[in-house]
């Protein structure tokens, strides 16, 4: 019995380190991922005439910050977010998207 719950809790421990160390994108997949969302954003922003035009956007004009998720559980496996901000025709929105997946989650900013 003590040697099935030691290889239980040895399978939960390597569990919890492996979402606590889960690999990352790299900025410029971020970056990418959040030009593919501004290019074909979900249904609830299509409404928004974005006018997507990115070609010749200066680097400049592109940041990416990595954040860490808000709420317990989130905070516990330090889950990440990447918030890329890209300005182009008098407009900055900020996409929004999951570290690791690259799955939106959110568009903000001044987006008229």
């Amino acid at each position: 019995m003590k040697k099935v719950l030691f290889g239980l809790f040895i399978i939960i421990a390597m569990s919890f380190l492996y979402l606590y160390q889960s690999p990352i994108m790299s900025t410029g997949e971020a970056i990418i991922s959040a030009e593919k969302h501004l290019q074909n954003p979900p249904d609830e922003w299509r409404n928004l005439n974005l006018n997507v035009d990115l070609q010749g956007i200066q680097i400049e004009n592109i940041s990416a910050f990595l954040k860490q998720k808000k709420g317990f559980w989130n905070e516990l496996t330090n889950r990440k977010q990447w918030e890329v901000t890209i300005k182009y025709n008098g407009i900055e929105p900020t996409v929004v998207i999951n570290a690791y997946t690259g799955e939106f989650i959110d568009l903000y900013g001044p987006l008229n």
